[in-house]
């Protein structure tokens, strides 16, 4: 069986792995060393937005941030791992400025993948569920192992062939017709699920008229599901994603609205002074 084949990062994946070891080290250090005690599965690690601004993820992470939270939470990792703590660590990036701040209500099909900040009030929780995040797949003949990502709440993307073996029958078959090598299966016991929750939130601005106030669903994952409840007054950075509409299929309806992914929350409004009591 031939081993995984393993690739080198780009340049600038390299210079971002740098920048972010570089964040950690001189402005986290004693967090990290005090991380020892927590047991937790999940730890959400809260990064400040300032220290971002003069590197290349200050303009990464709003218009890439998978990318740039893919390569930081490997950092990290290796951070925690290194002070012997088992914990999988999430980075979570607070304290946006005010230019980032938004209001539920305003919010537009214009606005999709932009990342926003909104004070919110949490109206419906759902059950918590998990989701299919990374599949894995082997080849049986050669014994290649790859991963397919997988998108929330769309048709799983399933493997079809071997991409090593196909590249040797089409180097030696040139345009003679052959089988697709399709002798793979899914390696179930080491796909990678996550926790998540739909919730929807209103505007502060509608607490007023409660029954009449504008909702919309959001969702949340990993450290920060089951902690929300109705009536929660919370502060979200998140980025508007356009979903299909509830109990629809995503193909066949073009219909679609507005969703709000949520990359990290702080308890009690930010902007807006308002009072449940």
């Amino acid at each position: 069986m031939t081993p995984k084949r393993m690739t080198e990062p780009d340049s600038q994946s390299q210079e971002i792995l740098h920048t972010w070891r570089k964040i950690f080290e001189k402005k986290y250090s004693n967090e990290l060393d005090a991380i020892s005690r927590y047991e937790e599965d999940v730890f959400g690690f809260n990064v400040e937005w300032e220290d971002l601004v003069g590197s290349q993820l200050h303009s990464l992470f709003p218009n890439n941030p998978n990318k740039a939270l893919d390569l930081g939470n490997q950092v990290l990792l290796e951070q925690f791992q290194n002070r012997n703590c088992r914990t999988i660590p999430k980075i979570r990036i607070v304290d946006l400025p005010d230019d980032f701040h938004y209001v539920i209500d305003d919010l537009r099909m214009r606005d999709a993948n932009r990342l926003l900040n909104f004070d919110a009030v949490v109206t419906k929780v759902d059950n918590p569920m998990g989701w299919l995040k990374v599949s894995k797949y082997t080849c049986r003949d050669c014994g290649h192992v790859w991963e397919i990502e997988q998108r929330l709440a769309r048709e799983r993307i399933r493997a079809k062939y071997c991409s090593i073996c196909l590249e040797e029958l089409l180097a030696k078959s040139k345009k003679e017709r052959f089988i697709p090598p399709e002798n793979i299966e899914m390696v179930v016991h080491e796909n990678e699920y996550s926790d998540v929750q739909y919730v929807e939130l209103s505007s502060p601005l509608g607490l007023s008229n409660i029954d009449e106030a504008y909702n919309i669903r959001a969702v949340i994952s990993d450290e920060y599901v089951g902690t929300l409840k109705p009536g929660s007054r919370i502060n979200i950075n998140a980025f508007v994603r356009i979903d299909h509409l509830p109990n629809r299929d995503y193909q066949l309806d073009t219909r679609r609205v507005l969703l709000l992914d949520i990359h990290s929350i702080e308890f009690g409004f930010k902007y807006y002074r308002y009072s449940l009591d």
